[in-house]
């Protein structure tokens, strides 16, 4: 599923997928996308980090704790190591700034999907804390 608002963006990111095989449903609200997880559930969702009615991580509220459990991507017109926190820190799987490039988008795919097959696991032993940017230096 592809949930973005900005046509030229979303427009970009479609060929990307579409390089790598995938078919996705677009969306560019989050009402679009709550009304499509009532009835679907996505392998994966890119999705900008708000829309005009909501943010990406008030979609998994919206509609129920169980029913979105695909990896969510967000998409950016512009990579801001500041926005790239927030995501990550509100529960993110990963993010992805433009310009999209194939092999990029197949390797967070690849990695979404291989961590969704995986069986449960332990936690690590620094789960549940906030990424800061001295952690990333």
């Amino acid at each position: 599923m592809v949930a973005v608002s900005d046509r030229e963006n979303r427009e970009s990111l479609v060929q990307v997928l579409a390089a790598c095989g995938l078919e996705p449903v677009f969306c560019s609200t989050a009402a679009e996308v709550r009304a499509v997880l009532k009835s679907e559930a996505p392998d994966v969702l890119f999705c900008d980090t708000a829309f005009f009615d909501g943010r990406f991580d008030d979609l998994p509220r919206a509609i129920g704790s169980g029913r979105l459990s695909a990896p969510v991507i967000v998409c950016s017109r512009l990579y801001d190591p500041a926005v790239y926190l927030d995501v990550m820190n509100r529960g993110a799987f990963d993010f992805i700034a433009y310009p999209y490039r194939t092999d990029d988008v197949k390797w967070i795919l690849g990695t979404a999907f291989r961590r969704c097959l995986e069986p449960a696991r332990k936690p690590k032993s620094n789960s549940g804390r906030a990424i800061s940017a001295e952690r990333l230096l």
